[in-house]
């Protein structure tokens, strides 16, 4: 397969400042993958690589940004509006390669790619939804400064300042309340490491086992010792079983 390309500055929509489409070769329909970073930031490139890798296994994959900071370092998640979301994943839709639309997001973004399924599964149905290493609940307003001196996660005190905004679902986004992923209608991919110091695989298998009790049981990779992240050699095995996954619900790549 040929280099992927990309076009940059992309306007597909209010979500991130500045997007960009990773394209396939050639110029026929792709299923189309929206990514979500974590808490890392939107100028740590992470939701990027991620994008260029679904591309180069024949995805349209289109790297989203929210919060604040830049490639020094991230800023705070609070209060980051979830609507303009959808109007974006409107667009990627309707983008003329696009065919089919998944929501692939990871840590932070896992749980805004959750919450979004849920609560706009009437407005724009999803073929697929991936969540790598998800909280099990809406996490509070995250500081990535205080985490990388050496401070805890915030506890999901349902008074703690919240990390998403949605006018009139303010409940549904309440620190400790748990994700709705009962609500989500696409398939769910799950995946996670059995060692992960953040969000605890067992926050994985809560997930799973909810959404088996919905009659929807999920696609679940468990990464034997690996952390929030997979080692060189691991992740390979992840990326397999993920774009297996979205083949399977997008049509061929």
């Amino acid at each position: 397969m040929g280099p992927a390309g990309v076009t940059a500055g992309l306007s597909l929509g209010p979500f991130g400042p500045a997007l960009a489409l990773y394209a396939p070769p050639g110029s026929g329909p792709a299923p189309a993958v929206a990514v979500l970073h974590g808490g890392e930031g939107p100028g740590a490139g992470w939701s990027h690589r991620f994008a260029a890798i679904l591309a180069a296994h024949g995805f349209l994959a289109l790297a989203l940004e929210y919060g604040e900071g830049d490639v020094f370092g991230a800023g705070p998640i609070r209060a980051v509006p979830l609507p303009p979301l959808a109007a974006t994943l409107a667009a990627l839709a309707g983008h003329p390669r696009a065919r089919g639309l998944a929501l692939f997001g990871w840590s932070k973004g896992a749980e805004a790619a959750a919450l979004h399924a849920a609560l706009a599964a009437d407005e724009l149905p999803l073929a697929a939804l991936a969540l790598h290493a998800p909280p099990d609940a809406v996490t509070p307003a995250f500081d990535p400064a205080a985490f990388r001196t050496g401070g805890a996660l915030p506890a999901p005190d349902p008074g703690a300042p919240p990390a998403w905004a949605w006018p009139g679902r303010e409940a549904a986004l309440r620190p400790g309340t748990p994700l709705p992923v009962e609500a989500v209608r696409a398939p769910v991919f799950l995946s996670s490491g059995t060692a992960d110091p953040v969000f605890p695989h067992a926050m994985t298998l809560a997930l799973a086992r909810r959404l088996a009790e919905a009659g929807r049981p999920a696609d679940l990779f468990a990464a034997e010792g690996q952390g929030h992240g997979y080692d060189w050699a691991t992740e390979p095995v992840l990326w397999a079983r993920l774009t297996a996954f979205l083949r399977r619900h997008l049509g061929g790549a």
